[in-house]
């Protein structure tokens, strides 16, 4: 079995007295896909940016791949190969999808200055890796056919999947996706849910991500998670949520189109 990839332990926040997240404690193992719930407020966000390093916690413990990373930057995380995408399509909107995946691809590439500026092999090879591991992002997410077009003209659809492209070209272990079927269609959150499988099928990349529509969490995730009011109030399979008096009651009674 896979061993734990992920481990998060007593995870608090507060805001001026306020709780946000309180003693949040859960485990991904790798080669998981897991899905984090909850109503509005529940604390979802504030959670992922406590993993992702944009936000420091009040209390707890991350553990990712075998390392404490509470607290650390960013671009540590990153680095360490826990890449975070945004609820909203965040790409650069003037620049072309390929120069967007560039953006990520560049956070390993770590040639010298003097390097770069005379072109030495090292610099050559590096810039090399970085093309063909652009190429192969573009193959993956389906966006191949768009690398010269504009980001900013493209569908809403398209856009989203950028977002997750740039996330990939980092060369992630664990992806985190906030919100990833916000604002698309049926059948693009389908497709959305079709590709989430294939990286982590054929691309063994394991995902945690927070989502309010149910159909794609009940139908990708092995383990989801529910929050409620900063609090986990249930852990388990989509059968086992599902049944949960407590989660219909806390959450699947309510709008799944709401927005967090």
């Amino acid at each position: 079995m896979a061993g734990t990839l992920l481990k998060v332990e007593g995870l608090s926040k507060t805001f001026g007295g306020l709780a946000a997240v309180r003693d949040l404690s859960f485990e991904l193992r790798e080669g998981e896909i897991v899905g984090l719930i909850g109503p509005n407020g529940a604390g979802k966000s504030t959670a992922f940016n406590m993993i992702s390093g944009s936000l420091a916690p009040t209390a707890g413990k991350i553990v990712f791949a075998g390392e404490d990373i509470t607290g650390r930057k960013p671009s540590h995380v990153v680095r360490h190969g826990l890449a975070r995408t945004f609820q909203s399509a965040t790409v650069y909107p003037k620049s072309t999808v390929q120069e967007n995946i560039y953006r990520g691809a560049l956070c390993h590439f770590d040639i010298p200055v003097w390097a770069q500026i005379a072109r030495t092999s090292a610099y050559r090879d590096a810039l090399d890796r970085v093309r063909h591991d652009v190429d192969k992002v573009l193959e993956i997410t389906g966006l191949a056919a768009y690398r010269h077009e504009i980001a900013g003209e493209l569908a809403y659809g398209h856009q989203k999947r950028i977002g997750v492209a740039i996330g990939l070209a980092t060369n992630p272990r664990l992806l985190l996706l906030d919100e990833p079927a916000a604002g698309l269609n049926p059948e693009e959150c389908a497709e959305f849910g079709r590709l989430l499988k294939t990286l982590r099928d054929e691309h063994r990349i394991s995902l945690l991500f927070v989502e309010h529509h149910m159909a794609l969490v009940m139908g990708t995730c092995e383990k989801i998670i529910v929050l409620v009011q900063g609090q986990k109030i249930a852990q388990g399979t989509a059968e086992e949520i599902r049944n949960s008096p407590a989660v219909i009651e806390a959450y699947l009674g309510v709008d799944e189109d709401a927005h967090a």
